[in-house]
């Protein structure tokens, strides 16, 4: 701390720094912009404004913050009137910039310093984002309500506390992964919307990934029965989405258990790498056209499935605690086979939470998890080969089983 080198050293010296810098920077990028009469200058002093008030809140009181937020805004006002309604953003920005001086001054360094430069981000940003509002479809945007609904409507008022025999039932935890996985699939969905259609093969299979690998397995398979030229592409798509399952199982493991991930990294890096390098091989011997086709992707954020997952990931908890406790641990592997065949993301939550409790060990449970999207694999290369072209299932089947295997001697012989 500058007070142990410098004693009597003011630190509110610094917030009032802080104040000044940031008022300069979005000032700069005010006055760098089209017809803002509130340029730098302005800016600078309105952070200075919001820092002074800051200093005397402690010996004043907070009225004085008060009073210099509505001299602000009267001046502001004034201006708003004489400049025809114009420059609302401006207006608005300059009052964040006074509070943030404020905030500064009153100890909140870092806060101030990320908002401010997020607010210059967003304000530089004004044509890219105005471009991605238009392009934003009916269904697109009741994809965001829907998700606005389940996150910010259904969770908060969901119990957090235990039910049920074994208690592992936690509603609102339980909705809480809902969330995560939907924003999982949302954030895959909008990108392929945006970029998906004219995508080639690897991208496609990326944002395939991260919203459902196996939906995309399905779909791409039954557009090569329309196009089988595009049957070698497809095993790139189906293997480069099987990959980034493994980055889903990851990110979902470090919300509700994160020292499995720490089990789970390097046999996913493993197998992440022979998936790749089958993709490559096929890719590379691949003599067909451009994949430039690709099937519309089904909303993510349905509520139905939402009630649909949040189903499964109860009745798999209840199944794993309930085999565990009359069967012993290595009866969950059956389970994740099972449940992995057609979702790996239920059975990664359930078996993550019961780790995370103290109900299964390490070994147990990043070992299911690991089956389960072996499992998953098997599914997929066997639903490719009977929904896809003939030209489609040898090299799925060849793929998938040396993938399939690898994995089987990762999981037996991983230390």
């Amino acid at each position: 701390m500058l007070s142990d080198i410098a004693p009597g050293f003011d630190q509110r010296l610094i917030g009032l720094g802080i104040a000044l810098g940031i008022g300069f920077i979005i000032g700069l990028e005010r006055e760098w912009a089209e017809d803002k009469p509130v340029g730098v200058r302005s800016f600078a002093l309105i952070g200075i404004l919001g820092g002074l008030c800051g200093l005397l809140v402690d010996p004043v009181g907070g009225s004085v913050a008060a009073a210099g937020l509505l001299i602000l805004g009267a001046i502001l006002a004034i201006d708003f009137y004489r400049s025809e309604g114009g420059g609302i953003t401006t207006i608005v920005a300059a009052i964040v910039v006074f509070m943030l001086g404020l905030a500064a001054v009153q100890g909140f360094w870092l806060h101030s310093i990320v908002i401010g430069g997020a607010i210059m981000v967003l304000l530089h940003w004004k044509k890219p984002l105005h471009q991605w509002v238009d392009r934003i479809g009916d269904r697109d945007f009741e994809t965001i309500v829907r998700f606005t609904l389940i996150t910010l409507v259904i969770l908060p008022v969901l119990p957090d506390r235990t039910f049920g025999p074994y208690q592992v039932f936690n509603p609102f935890r339980a909705w809480l992964l809902v969330v995560l996985i939907v924003a999982i699939n949302l954030t895959g969905y909008l990108a392929f919307r945006f970029f998906g259609r004219g995508a080639g093969a690897w991208l496609a299979g990326a944002l395939g990934g991260l919203v459902s690998s196996t939906a995309t397995t399905l779909a791409y398979s039954g557009l090569t029965r329309r196009k089988p030229d595009y049957s070698a592409l497809t095993v790139v798509v189906i293997l480069v989405a099987s990959t980034v399952v493994y980055g889903r199982v990851l990110v979902e493991l470090a919300i509700v258990s994160p020292t499995l991930v720490r089990e789970l990294v390097f046999p996913s890096a493993a197998i992440s790498i022979v998936l790749i390098a089958l993709a490559a091989f096929v890719f590379l011997r691949s003599r067909q056209p451009a994949l430039t086709d690709a099937p519309t992707g089904e909303n993510p954020a349905r509520i139905r499935e939402a009630l649909t997952f949040a189903a499964i990931y109860v009745v798999i908890l209840f199944i794993l605690a309930a085999v565990r406790d009359r069967l012993g641990e290595e009866a969950v592997y059956a389970v994740a086979v099972v449940s992995g065949l057609t979702d790996v993301d239920a059975l990664t939550l359930s078996v993550g939470q019961l780790h995370a409790d103290g109900n299964t060990s390490a070994d147990t449970a990043w070992r299911a998890v690991f089956l389960a999207t072996l499992a998953n694999l098997v599914f997929k290369a066997g639903a490719a080969s009977i929904i896809g072209a003939p030209e489609l299932r040898r090299p799925i089947l060849a793929t998938a089983a040396i993938a399939t295997l690898t994995g089987l001697a990762i999981l037996f012989f991983w230390p």
